[in-house]
Order: C-alpha cells, then sequence, then structure tokens
C-alpha cells in the first residue's frame, strides 16, 4: 500500500513538472484581424492583409484556411517564421452559392511543434483562428433587426437605435414601430414611417422617448417591423430617481461586546451617488437603546454595495427589537435620505453554542452512516462480486 501511494505521489511530481516546462514553453499567439463580414456578390473577389504574433520563439507558423468556403481561398504563403508575420488572404468566390445566410472561412495560424527542439517533452500545437463571415441572401424578403437603448434619470430622454438589415434576395417595405412595456402591460408606441429596404441593405432609425411622465422602474422595448412578415427585437431599459434601496441587512445578532451590523443597499440612480452612510437606532419599545454610524462609500449607476457599522451588544436582552435606518447620501450635490423601520433579533451566546452543537450531530451521524455503508454494504457488493 505505502509503494502505491509513493508511485502516486511521484506520477504527480513529474505530471507538475510537465505542465509547467509547457506554461514555460508556450505563450500567446494572436492574429488580427480577428472578424470580417461581407456580403456575398456573384464573383466578388477581396484580399485581406492578416498579422500573425506571438506564440513559441522555437518553433515556425503554419498559415491555413477551413471551413464552407475554404476551396474559393487563396494564401500567398504557407508558412511564417517563429514570432509571427503578415500575409495575404485572397477570396474569389463563385456565381453562386447554394446555403443561405452565414457561411463562415476560418484563417487560422498554428505552431509546427518539434519534439526534439522542445527537448522531448510531450507537447500541443497552439492554435489561433480568423473568421470571414459571407452574408448570403435568402430567398424571398428576410428581415434581421436589433434594438438598443440606455438607462436614464425621471425626465431625461430614452435614445433607441433600431437597425435593420434585409437579408433577402428581395426588396423590402416596411413599417417599425416600438412598443413600450412594464409588467406585460402596453404604455406607449413610438412610430416610424413606412420605407422601402433594398436587398442587402441596412438602416439604422432612432428614436428618443420622453419619460417626464414615467415612474422610476425598469422597462420594456419591444421592435416590430412589419414587411408582410413580422420581425422582432427587445430591449430592457432603467428609468432611475435619486433613492437608494435597502436589499437587505443582518437580521440575527448575538449578544457579547462588540458586533458588526451589515446593510446590503442599491442605487436607483443612473448617476453617481457620493458619501452615502447609514445611521442606525435601535429602540427599547418606544425608547432609544442605542444608535451607531456605519461605514461611508460610493455607489456607480445601478450599484450594489454592503456599508457595515459595529456597536456594543452587552446590555441587550433576548429577543426582538425595532430598528430605524436612515440613509444619508448626496447626487449631484443634491442632499436626500431614505428611511426603513425594520426587526431585529438578539439571540443569547448559549444558543448560537447549542447551534453549533447540533450541526456537529448531524455531521457525525452521518460520517457513521457513511462508514457502516462501507464498511459492511460494499464489503457484500464485493462478495457477490
Amino acid at each position: 500500500m505505502k509503494k502505491r501511494c509513493y508511485l502516486f505521489l511521484l506520477n504527480i511530481f513529474f505530471i507538475l513538472l510537465i505542465v509547467i516546462n509547457l506554461i514555460e514553453i508556450i505563450s500567446g499567439l494572436g492574429i488580427s484581424p480577428a472578424i470580417i463580414e461581407d456580403d456575398f456578390k456573384p464573383g466578388l473577389e477581396r484580399t485581406f492583409e492578416y498579422s500573425v504574433f506571438g506564440g513559441n520563439p522555437n518553433f515556425e507558423l503554419e498559415v491555413y484556411a477551413a471551413g464552407e468556403l475554404a476551396e474559393y481561398v487563396k494564401l500567398d504563403k504557407d508558412t511564417l517564421s517563429a514570432g509571427g508575420g503578415k500575409f495575404l488572404v485572397t477570396i474569389k468566390l463563385p456565381e453562386y452559392i447554394e446555403k443561405p445566410g452565414k457561411n463562415r472561412i476560418y484563417i487560422g495560424a498554428r505552431e509546427k511543434f518539434d519534439e526534439e527542439l522542445a527537448g522531448g517533452t510531450v507537447g500541443t500545437s497552439v492554435t489561433i483562428q480568423a473568421v470571414i463571415v459571407i452574408y448570403v441572401p435568402y430567398p424571398g424578403k428576410y428581415l434581421e433587426i436589433s434594438l438598443k437603448s440606455n438607462n436614464v434619470n425621471v425626465g431625461e430622454p430614452v435614445n433607441f437605435e433600431l437597425n435593420i438589415i434585409s437579408r433577402g434576395d428581395e426588396d423590402v417595405n416596411m413599417t417599425p414601430q416600438i412598443e413600450i412595456t412594464s409588467s406585460n402591460k402596453t404604455i406607449e408606441n413610438l412610430y416610424f414611417r413606412n420605407r422601402e429596404l433594398k436587398s442587402q441593405e441596412s438602416i439604422t432609425l432612432k428614436k428618443a422617448l420622453d419619460t417626464t411622465n414615467y415612474n422610476p422602474g425598469t422597462y420594456n422595448a419591444i421592435a416590430i417591423v412589419d414587411y408582410g412578415k413580422i420581425a422582432s427585437a427587445e430591449s430592457s431599459f432603467k428609468i432611475g430617481d435619486l433613492f437608494i434601496n435597502i436589499v437587505n441587512y443582518t437580521r440575527q445578532i448575538f449578544i457579547g461586546e462588540i458586533k458588526r451590523f451589515d446593510i446590503e443597499i442599491e442605487s436607483g440612480w443612473n448617476d453617481n451617488i457620493d458619501g452615502v452612510y447609514a445611521e442606525v437606532f435601535i429602540f427599547n419599545g418606544s425608547e432609544r437603546f442605542i444608535d451607531f454610524k456605519t461605514s461611508s462609500t460610493s455607489l456607480t449607476p445601478w450599484e450594489r454595495k454592503t456599508i457595515t457599522g459595529f456597536f456594543d451588544t452587552s446590555n441587550f436582552l433576548e429577543g426582538f427589537y425595532d430598528a430605524n435606518i436612515t440613509l444619508i447620501y448626496y447626487g449631484k450635490d443634491i442632499g436626500k435620505t431614505s428611511t426603513e423601520l425594520v426587526e431585529i433579533e438578539f439571540i443569547k451566546e448559549a444558543k448560537k453554542i447549542t447551534m453549533w452543537l447540533i450541526i456537529a450531530g448531524i455531521l457525525l451521524v452521518l460520517i457513521i452512516i457513511g462508514f457502516i455503508i462501507k464498511k459492511y454494504l460494499f464489503k457484500k457488493w464485493k462478495k457477490v462480486k
């Protein structure tokens, strides 16, 4: 048994040595440009220059083309010297491509791994690939659309960008609109004028939403383009107000000496909020029992953070206490406060010990059950086998 353990540890040691050696040998390999997109045209011919950089300084690089249209690609060289270099890629497309939509060509570079130069270690060839996407028109009319929006504060306009691309081989007559919804209810519609879009043509339409009469919250925008068929896209946006929400707080505290009190807060504003801290007042009945302040922080738009305070719990009795949490903060030189009344439970330290004893007892029982299963059931199964 000891011999087996020794051999196992020895194997692990050698594997670690190999991995460390490979990490030292292999460095990052890169290729640029990473992606090129173009529309299909019969007999289209294009030439692109690629750069490869990095890699192992001991190995030459092999460049290649792969993918659905690789047969229409020519490279001006097959190899590059160690460390990288530049090469030209020329594509000459046929008069017709059967498959519509995205057709991809992969332009790659890989290390020509040499075991002798690597010192006899086990190694792998590092490979990097870029992609050329050729969009072949779909038969008939076909639109692809996307919608962008931005977060704002109440009263500021939400700017929409509706991008429409005609991917069919026929021209399209279309009527776009944007539907604003909240809780699955339509609030407002933004309309664009009817227009024509030619095959493989793209257009970006812009529209602004006035949020003066909107309440703070999260909204959904649905772009709908009617061109005999329906194309749709969605984007959500937030309308903020200078307000900080209390997401969570310490609900149970064990009595005894100095304890921490955490408050998780979240910004509901689309700008920075500075000087955020909390004043916490804990009451015993109608009388203020103790008060303290938390640490101060700042919040970026819509950020969530935790602020912490400390106070002496020695004089507390077991039970529930009311606490008043008041947040103080500043946004664009405007000071504001928000208050929330919460309930905190104070527990004796003895209950904490009891809780840990229960957990330890459960773990002990599980260990004993596991031991019994291993000793008897596994032995019985082994005999049957």
